[in-house]
């Protein structure tokens, strides 16, 4: 994902990284700075216009956000973007879908 908002991120990069390493701390070292940023910009910021947050706004929404918000904003991502039946062909997508259980012929 792209970095949103690039000179906001680099202004506050020093509160973004004290909060991955807090993460880090309690055992959640997949966490990164973009993954947190890219949480403030597409949740907990979505319905507000960013370049008017003033700089405390943004630091106190980065330090209030716990891990397991992260953790669970990303499954929940993941699982709505998942191409879940990406690698079957129709005729699979076919025999998935059928409506009656295909009938073992045994002789």
């Amino acid at each position: 994902m792209e970095n949103l908002h690039p000179d906001l991120f680099k202004k506050i990069l020093p509160a973004l990284q004290s909060k991955i390493e807090e993460f880090q701390h309690y055992g959640y070292e997949h966490i990164t700075k973009e993954d947190l940023w890219n949480y403030c910009v597409n949740k907990k910021w979505r319905k507000k216009i960013i370049e008017e947050l003033k700089l405390y706004e943004v630091v106190e929404t980065i330090f209030s956000i716990s891990a397991s918000e992260i953790v669970s904003y990303t499954q929940i991502k993941s699982f709505s973007t998942s191409d879940w039946f990406g690698e079957l062909n129709q005729d699979e997508l076919n025999e998935l879908f059928r409506k009656e259980p295909k009938k073992n012929h045994q002789t």
